[in-house]
């Protein structure tokens, strides 16, 4: 645990942790998968939605039970940490912020690849990374002045991009064909598998909400209710735009390069594409800005913790905002933003956050043979041991559902963080389980 000195104040309520988790998760995906579902599915493409929202479910209740039974800053790693030690945390907790990189660094390449549909300038290599630099570096600027900033900024922001997809879902239904909702065919298990790993990056990174932990205010009740208000909201959401870009596009969907574009052009008229261009803008800088606002507090945790170095806890002498970390991860993201792509990034994402669900759902089971609870009484999920161990088996079939590769990727990560925090663990003499008590 960091010293007092060094410990932030906690100012996020229900709120603010709800609409950070919301931002988080309604990034880029939901604008384009649409189509790549209906190319893959067809019609039934609603059952890899489905199973996507189930899985979340289940893994939301789990990290609330955890998030209420936890309250270091970290989120996951600090789940992993008391849960398994400092060598899973060390590796958890890398994984998370590394995962929240390589997301931030595929919305960030949507977004400007839209703002530069609307300003050619933007199209040259130059151009491009020194917009896609200003905008991290005010971010940057941003989160670091204060929590309770950065939260505002989120908040906002969800609300502006809320907005139009609500009118998309709305007006939308009075353009479906009944006939195209029409299954021709029930997919096999192997294809919804396949097709839910891509469609499961729109649904990840409610968990990166979670490691601003030691900045929430009752955690034991916080955590739990933005998490179901989040997850709950998300996936009726996912579910509704899927329903309704099938109904109104047909067959035509899964040839669609921007199906709620296309959908907003049905709806609005010539003038439904540009105001969609505005919310695919609003939808990834909301994005940008709740991950800003979160994925950091993993790097502070990690630093407080010993395992990554200490100047990256420092807080700010005016603001109390760790900001070094804050620095540190939005460069790196704009770096790998600079030369990534959005499809590459998107599956390589999913599959580490797949790992680091896993990790922390086994964790669950021991934090409540434990009797882990730092804040007081606990949220309990239900179903006891079922729901965790039936979440990851199901994980585990998503991850089975990965090309060769992917999988030899996502491995050779853990292994070598694995390896690097077994080593430090041995030097330091910290391999045992982290100082945490009921």
């Amino acid at each position: 645990m960091p010293a007092a000195s060094l410990l932030p104040q906690r100012v996020l309520g229900v709120t603010a942790l709800t609409f950070a988790a919301f931002n988080i998760t309604v990034g880029a995906g939901i604008f384009g998968l649409p189509a790549l579902a209906a190319a893959a599915l067809g019609p039934a493409a609603i059952l890899g939605y489905l199973v996507c929202a189930v899985l979340m479910a289940m893994v939301g209740l789990c990290f609330a039970e955890a998030g209420s039974r936890v309250t270091d800053a970290g989120g996951p790693f600090a789940y992993a940490s008391v849960s398994f030690g400092s060598i899973a945390g060390g590796v958890v907790g890398t994984l998370t912020w590394f995962s929240g990189v390589t997301a931030s660094a595929a919305v960030a390449n949507l977004w400007i690849d839209t703002l530069a549909a609307t300003f050619p300038a933007l199209q040259g290599s130059a151009a491009r990374i020194a917009a896609l630099f200003a905008f991290y570096a005010a971010l940057a600027v941003i989160n670091i002045r204060g929590t309770r900033q950065g939260s505002a900024v989120s908040a906002a922001i969800a609300v502006a991009k809320l907005v139009p997809l609500l009118l998309i879902v709305l007006g939308g239904l009075f353009y479906i064909d009944v006939a195209n909702l029409h299954w021709t065919a029930t997919p096999a298990p192997a294809q919804i598998g396949n097709s839910t790993v891509l469609l499961f990056f729109a649904f990840i990174g409610f968990e990166m909400s979670l490691c601003p932990s030691a900045e929430v205010r009752q955690p034991n009740r916080t955590v739990p209710l933005a998490i179901l208000f989040a997850i709950l909201g998300v996936s009726a959401l996912y579910v509704a735009i899927q329903l309704v870009a099938q109904g109104v596009l047909g067959a035509a969907l899964a040839r669609s390069p921007a199906p709620l574009v296309d959908i907003a052009q049905v709806i609005l008229g010539p003038w439904g594409s540009r105001a969609m261009t505005l919310a695919i803008l609003a939808s990834t800088s909301g994005y940008l800005v709740a991950d800003a606002l979160c994925t950091p507090r993993a790097i502070y945790a990690l630093a407080a913790s010993g395992q990554m170095p200490r100047r990256f806890c420092a807080l700010h002498p005016r603001f109390g905002t760790p900001a070094l970390a804050i620095a540190f991860y939005l460069a790196l993201c704009a770096l790998v933003a600079a030369s990534g792509s959005f499809r590459t990034l998107a599956v390589y994402t999913s599959a580490v956050t797949l790992v680091v669900y896993a990790v922390c759902l086994l964790g669950l089971l021991r934090l409540r043979s434990r009797g882990i609870e730092q804040g007081g009484q606990s949220f309990r999920a239900p179903g006891g041991a079922l729901l965790p161990l039936a979440a990851t088996a199901l994980i585990g079939w998503l991850l089975a559902s990965l090309t060769r590769e992917e999988q030899l990727a996502a491995l050779a990560l853990v292994l070598a963080l694995f390896g690097a925090y077994a080593a430090h663990a041995r030097i330091s003499g910290r391999s045992g389980n982290s100082a945490a008590t009921p």
